[in-house]
């Protein structure tokens, strides 16, 4: 999110998107993927822009897809499972 400046989203709208990745125990690859819109924004003041940047912090990872508008909020979790070949393994 630091990478793109206010200047550059002024008077755009994104949708916001939150992909949660479970992730598995052994080898922290995803297990499933969850896909949620959130909401969208519009940046027309730079408070819109600094609000982003404070909830950004919260997340793992943040990428902005300027070309299809959107901005997406990636968050990792450990479930507690792991992949069957993974089990194998051990």
């Amino acid at each position: 999110m630091s990478e793109v400046k206010f200047g550059v989203l002024t008077g755009k709208s994104f949708d916001i998107i939150l992909i949660v990745e479970m992730l598995c125990e052994v080898c922290d690859k995803p297990l499933v993927t969850r896909e949620r819109l959130l909401r969208r924004i519009q940046f027309l003041r730079i408070e819109d822009y600094q609000n982003l940047t404070n909830r950004a912090g919260i997340y793992d990872r943040v990428e902005v897809d300027m070309e299809n508008a959107r901005i997406y909020f990636y968050s990792h979790d450990y479930p507690g499972d792991i992949h069957p070949e993974c089990a194998e393994k051990l």
